[in-house]
């Protein structure tokens, strides 16, 4: 059962890549994505976190042990 990411959690994770944040070293800040998607940086960061959750989640139950 596969949990898709809301609209807001698609928005943030697209900011973040295009801001560098998932680079290494990071390039982009949670305030550089929260600016892009108008909110605040802990909005931002909160989006964030469920979004890799559910990235992960989606990963451990498709991947073979």
């Amino acid at each position: 059962n596969r949990r898709e990411l809301t609209a807001r959690q698609a928005e943030a994770v697209t900011a973040a890549v295009e801001c560098g944040y998932y680079e290494e070293p990071r390039e982009g800040s949670v305030a550089d994505v929260a600016e892009a998607i108008g909110c605040a940086p802990g909005t931002a960061a909160e989006h964030l976190r469920r979004a890799e959750r559910t990235a992960m989640r989606t990963y451990a139950a498709t991947t073979p042990s």
